[in-house]
């Protein structure tokens, strides 16, 4: 469900004191990151990761983080160390699985299992929040089975409060055209609506 109260550009956060504890996989050159810089909010990367080694390049020199705590292969990322350190984790598995444009090879391609390691990370460190990012191709893939099997994995196995809309970029701000499903988990059961377009 979209808010139908005041737009998110006329809000303002709360708790600006407070440092947000983020921890990205499937990291890229740091997508999120960025927009907590450009939205001036106080923020440490706990850890981010990424198998394209010219992504890390990229990272480090645009962001503060330390060599412990960047992975290459999030299968081999233990999250358990994180554990009660992290208010917030993100990622967008890749999606050539599930995409409209690519062969739809879903769980059958390992590319589409990628999830599981994201939801793992989640029971590992128990953030307060989670954003789980794809296209939206993943909600009909296989007439829905593989969106039931991926909330699920969230709702039950991870314990998370879930909500998932697809939004497009265009409509906040963005100039691209750009559709994602847009899956947000809470650790507490929380009221929660996605921000209308503005």
């Amino acid at each position: 469900p979209l808010s139908d109260g005041p737009s998110w550009k006329d809000l303002q956060f709360s708790h600006l004191e407070n440092t947000v504890r983020i921890g990205t996989l499937f990291s890229g050159i740091g997508a999120i990151e960025h927009a907590f810089q450009r939205l001036k909010l106080k923020h440490k990367i706990v850890f981010a990761g990424d198998i394209e080694p010219r992504c890390k390049t990229s990272y480090f020199a645009n962001y503060d983080i330390s060599e412990d705590d960047w992975f290459t292969d999030v299968r081999d990322f233990d999250a358990r160390k994180y554990r009660g350190k992290v208010d917030f984790v993100v990622g967008g598995a890749p999606c050539q699985a599930f995409s409209l444009r690519g062969k739809h090879g879903g769980f059958e391609d390992t590319r589409g299992t990628l999830f599981r390691e994201f939801a793992r990370v989640v029971i590992e460190c128990q953030p307060k929040v989670f954003i789980f990012e794809n296209v939206k191709g993943m909600l009909s893939h296989d007439k829905g089975r593989t969106w039931n099997v991926i909330k699920e994995t969230f709702e039950k196995d991870c314990g998370y409060d879930v909500y998932f809309q697809v939004l497009n970029a265009k409509d906040y701000g963005i100039p691209q055209s750009r559709e994602r499903i847009y899956c947000i988990g809470f650790k507490n059961e929380t009221e929660f609506k996605y921000p209308a377009p503005i």
